[in-house]
């Protein structure tokens, strides 16, 4: 069980989308009800997967579904680790299309899902869509195309900080992009489940989390397992007789950089302003600094530190040429020029009193 939580998500899911649908018992494409209007996925947060749903991924959803010709394949909660669904198919989801912040369509049911191991899925469904729609929602499976979400990340983000260009994307998640479109999957919604996550007793990876999260202190309340049949508390001792035995604790790791309020993350326009006043102020090495993460103090007390260096090189020059001119009152040769050490046979320069080297220094400005 654990080599398999440890591999990569292939497929994933995307959070319930509800909505007022429509029942019509005896219609639709197969003669054993329809309902329209149902919701298949709803704009913002693909809950579990820290990703955000745009209208790009809407519209897309939309492509994929209307293009199976005999619709998307839609069945009753996902299927479990060991499960493929057999036994679970409701029928096929026609007509989607982009209204608002959501896609809809019309779930048609087939003969099968009147005659299901578990009995009348189609009747049981249909009668949770009438009664209780609050209670009824659809989660998307589907494959994501890393290399386009990538891609877009790319084009977003500014001085190493990615900005997402949905206004509503606050906590400036990645943008899903899907490869493939595989299912829409009626699940339910309990109260006890408020947020909408999927169908618990099919979250093994959902329970793995909240297990090791007990485990290793994280959270105090010991979490409800059903589907990876093990004990939550038993995991908890053997973590800490590991940790114990080989002299490892946990630590919770300090905020390197605070987060502050999502309301006020800066947007596109910002960075850009805060880059140029950067740039404006110490040049391109602003620039350069800016991208680094450094604050504006910071970048003034380095452009202070190069600035005084140069000063440095420069009193060291000029101390060199007062060197050779004094060598000159003395009457030595003049040089045909600084830097030859070739004889001339010009007369003697005129003697210099006192030095000239710079005493000037760059300092911050005053906090008074």
């Amino acid at each position: 069980m654990s080599s398999i939580l440890e591999q990569p998500l292939k497929f994933l899911r995307a959070r319930v989308a509800t909505g007022k649908p429509s029942v019509e018992r005896d219609g639709g494409l197969y003669g054993f009800g329809v309902i329209r209007g149902v919701s298949i996925i709803t704009r913002g947060e693909a809950l579990g997967h820290d990703m955000w749903i745009d209208t790009e991924f809407l519209q897309s959803v939309s492509d994929a579904a209307n293009a199976k010709n005999a619709g998307l394949k839609a069945r009753f909660t996902h299927p479990g680790l060991s499960g493929d669904g057999l036994g679970t198919m409701l029928g096929k989801v026609t007509d989607a299309r982009v209204s608002g912040t959501q896609v809809v369509g019309d779930l048609h049911f087939v003969e099968s899902a009147t005659k299901t191991p578990d009995g009348n899925l189609a009747d049981y469904v249909m009668t949770l869509a009438e009664d209780t729609p609050e209670d009824f929602g659809l989660s998307i499976v589907f494959s994501v195309d890393p290399e386009q979400m990538a891609a877009h990340s790319e084009a977003n983000t500014f001085n190493g900080r990615f900005v997402s260009p949905d206004e509503h994307n606050k906590n400036n998640y990645p943008h899903a992009r899907m490869s493939q479109l595989r299912a829409v999957d009626v699940v339910d919604e309990p109260a006890a489940n408020p947020d909408g996550l999927f169908h618990r007793k099919q979250e093994a990876a959902a329970e793995a989390d909240a297990v090791m999260s007990y485990a290793l202190g994280l959270k105090s309340e010991r979490p409800t397992v059903q589907a990876l049949g093990i004990d939550a508390d038993r995991v908890k001792a053997a973590v800490h007789r590991f940790l114990s035995r080989n002299n490892l604790e946990v630590v919770e790791m300090a905020e390197t950089t605070p987060q502050g309020d999502p309301a006020t993350q800066p947007t596109r326009e910002q960075f850009a302003a805060e880059c140029k006043r950067f740039i404006a102020a110490f040049g391109q090495r602003g620039g350069e600094w800016f991208a680094d993460g450094k604050s504006f103090d910071e970048c003034q007390a380095l452009h202070i530190a190069e600035l005084n260096a140069a000063l440095s090189a420069k009193d060291a020059l000029i101390a060199e040429l007062q060197g050779k001119l004094a060598a000159i009152d003395l009457g030595e040769p003049s040089p045909a020029k600084f830097g030859d050490a070739t004889p001339s046979t010009k007369p003697k320069a005129p003697g210099l009193s006192g030095g000239f080297a710079s005493r000037i220094r760059i300092a911050a400005p005053s906090q008074n």
